[in-house]
C-alpha cells in the first residue's frame, strides 16, 4: 500500500515538472522585450515598471476597481511582484489602445505572473485575435483555481449555463453548454444553444471560420458538442466569439 502510494506521488509530481518545463519552454518562444524593476501595481492585472512603462497582463480579465475582489486582486499582484525584476515577453499585439505594454511577465526567479494570479482565483483567461499566446496553460490554471474554489471562484465569479444568460448577465462571460444547433448567416455561424433557438447564443463572425477550422473548432462541426465559451454578452443574449481560443471542446455526446 505504502509503495503504490509513493508511485502515484511520484507519478503526480512527474506530470507537474513536466508541465512547468513545458511552460518554461513556451514562454521561451516569445519574443523578450522590456525589463525592469516593479514599482507599482495598479489592479490585478495592470503593474508598473520602474522606467514608467504601464504593463496590462496580456491575456487576463481581473476584477476593476469597484468590483468585488478588486483590492484582494491588486494586492495579490503587488506582493508577488513589487520590487521585483520583470521580463516582459510578447506573443501578439505590443501595446493596447492607452498604449500600455500587453505581455506575458515572468519574475527574476521564473515565476509567471499570468499562472500565479489564475491559481489564486484572482483573474480569468481573456484573449484576443491578436493577443492569444499560452491559452491553453492559462485555461489549465484557471481550471484548477476554479475546481478548487479558489478567490472569486468561491461565489462571486461562475461558469453560466445558457439559460442563465439574460439581460442580468451582460459583459464578459464563461458559458458552458451542449451546441443545440448551427445556424450560418451572411454576417457569420450562430452556435444555438437552445432548442429553440431563442435563448443564448455565440456567434463567429463571416471571415473568422477558416481560423476556427484550423485549430480543430470548425463551427459546422460543434453541433452536439459540449463547449465552453468565453467572451462579450451583447444584446439579445448574443456572445461574439472572434478567435477559436475562446471555445473549449469538453464533450461529444
Amino acid at each position: 500500500m505504502r509503495r503504490a502510494a509513493l508511485g502515484r506521488k511520484c507519478a503526480l509530481l512527474a506530470l507537474l515538472l513536466l508541465a512547468a518545463c513545458g511552460e518554461r519552454a513556451a514562454l521561451d518562444r516569445l519574443a523578450r522585450g522590456e525589463r525592469g524593476r516593479v514599482a507599482e501595481v495598479r489592479s490585478a492585472d495592470v503593474l508598473v515598471l520602474d522606467g514608467g512603462l504601464v504593463v496590462r497582463l496580456a491575456g487576463l480579465d481581473g476584477p476593476r476597481a469597484g468590483e468585488p475582489g478588486a483590492d484582494q486582486g491588486r494586492a495579490m499582484l503587488a506582493r508577488l511582484a513589487v520590487g521585483r525584476s520583470a521580463q516582459l515577453l510578447y506573443g501578439g499585439a505590443r501595446r493596447d489602445a492607452y498604449g500600455r505594454a500587453l505581455a506575458q511577465v515572468r519574475l527574476a526567479d521564473g515565476e509567471w505572473l499570468q499562472k500565479a494570479m489564475l491559481e489564486a482565483g484572482l483573474a480569468r483567461v481573456r484573449t484576443w485575435p491578436d493577443n492569444r499566446a499560452l491559452a491553453a496553460p492559462m485555461l489549465a490554471a484557471e481550471a484548477r483555481a476554479r475546481a478548487a474554489r479558489r478567490g472569486l471562484w468561491s461565489g462571486v465569479w461562475q461558469v453560466r449555463l445558457p439559460e442563465e444568460i439574460g439581460s442580468g448577465a451582460a459583459g464578459f462571460q464563461i458559458v458552458e453548454g451542449w451546441v443545440r444547433g448551427v445556424s450560418a448567416k451572411p454576417w457569420g455561424v450562430y452556435l444555438e444553444f437552445s432548442p429553440d433557438r431563442k435563448g443564448f447564443a455565440a456567434l463567429v463572425p463571416a471571415g473568422r471560420a477558416g481560423d476556427f477550422a484550423a485549430a480543430g473548432r470548425d463551427p459546422a462541426g460543434l453541433q452536439r458538442r459540449l463547449v465552453r465559451v468565453r467572451g462579450v454578452v451583447g444584446s439579445g443574449g448574443v456572445m461574439r466569439i472572434d478567435h477559436p481560443e475562446a471555445i473549449e471542446l469538453l464533450r461529444a455526446p
